[in-house]
């Protein structure tokens, strides 16, 4: 069983290695170190302007060879009414700039290819020139703009983690710089763990791993919601339960802790009654959770409460010091 802080940094670092990937698949493998090119197009797949100087050429060699077969050959493939197009397009061009032994040419190659005047197309607007300088810089900005957002997406979530990590590790109790040393009760004491609800947490639940001392799984606890009023944002926890879970046991062990309205309310304590034992939470007060192969003691070393009305009735802050141990089987005995 994962905690719900593992889940989260397991779904972080997914969303983090997919966006390193896509950084050095898409934009530095695909665009920088390997691009893609394009080789041996035909000429009816070039742009329009590259398409009007291959057309243009076809007809400078039908007025120098005379050959209309190879000039139909070259063109074979060309969609007709493109190719009528472009010839008219040109041919117009060329008697606009006087230029007449070409439009002859041009005309020659029509005729040849038995095609027929058009219209020509609306000549496109001219585009702007880009300033001098600037038109590489403009090509390449939404790549820079991409690589800049999916930077700081990757850095936060690195970030986030290992935040997470940094808080996980300061519940934690010192490690022991020894094996671990058999407790009183014939129990093994495990990582000590601190659990704090601020009532900024509108969805608190805090869990903990719980480890042998040669780091087998042994089960998990922690602290979340249990009730909370009805009224008032954030949400006002007038209850938080306490828990135990032990792999080798099909229980979890459950304690509810109360605030002071809600543990002297008939209806709430008959509501909480059936999520466990209800404890009245006060600071220093102790309690014991116990399954098949663990004992959990915890203490509570804080407990504010809210200033709204009623009295005492939600929790501002609760801070519990949560100690797990190990029991340990008994010793067989010689028959």
């Amino acid at each position: 069983m994962l905690t719900q802080l593992k889940k989260k940094e397991v779904l972080v670092a997914g969303a983090a290695g997919l966006i390193v990937g896509l950084l050095l698949g898409w934009l530095v493998i695909g665009w920088w170190l390997w691009p893609v090119k394009w080789v041996d197009a035909d000429p009816w797949d070039l742009r329009a302007e590259h398409k009007q100087a291959y057309v243009a050429m076809v007809a400078d060699s039908l007025a120098t060879n005379g050959d209309s077969g190879l000039a139909q050959q070259r063109l074979q493939n060309w969609d007709r009414k493109e190719l009528a197009s472009i010839l008219q397009s040109l041919i117009e061009d060329r008697r606009a700039r006087q230029m007449g032994l070409e439009a002859q040419n041009l005309e020659m190659l029509r005729q040849a290819l038995g095609l027929e005047a058009v219209a020509a197309p609306a000549p496109a607007p001219a585009p702007q020139p880009a300033a001098k300088g600037t038109s590489g810089l403009v090509r390449w900005l939404p790549v820079i703009l991409g690589v800049v957002v999916l930077l700081l997406i990757a850095l936060a979530a690195i970030g986030y983690l290992t935040r997470k990590q940094k808080q996980a590790a300061s519940r934690r109790g010192p490690a022991p710089s020894a094996p671990a040393a058999p407790a009183p009760g014939g129990t093994i004491r495990l990582n000590a763990y601190v659990a704090t609800y601020r009532s900024s947490e509108a969805t608190y639940d805090e869990s903990f791993s719980i480890e042998s001392p040669e780091g087998e799984f042994l089960g998990e606890c922690g602290m979340g919601i249990s009730e909370t009023l009805a009224e008032g944002t954030p949400n006002r926890v007038t209850a938080l339960e306490i828990w135990l879970f032990d792999k080798t046991d099909i229980r979890t062990v459950t304690k509810v802790l109360m605030s002071e309205w809600a543990h002297g309310d008939a209806e709430m304590r008959a509501a909480l009654a059936p999520k466990g034992e209800l404890l009245l939470a006060q600071p220093g007060a102790e309690f014991t959770l116990e399954t098949e192969r663990l004992r959990l003691k915890a203490s509570l070393t804080e407990v504010a409460y809210g200033s709204e009305q009623p009295a005492n009735s939600y929790f501002e802050r609760l801070v519990v010091r949560m100690e797990p141990f190990l029991k340990q089987s008994p010793a067989p005995t010689a028959s």
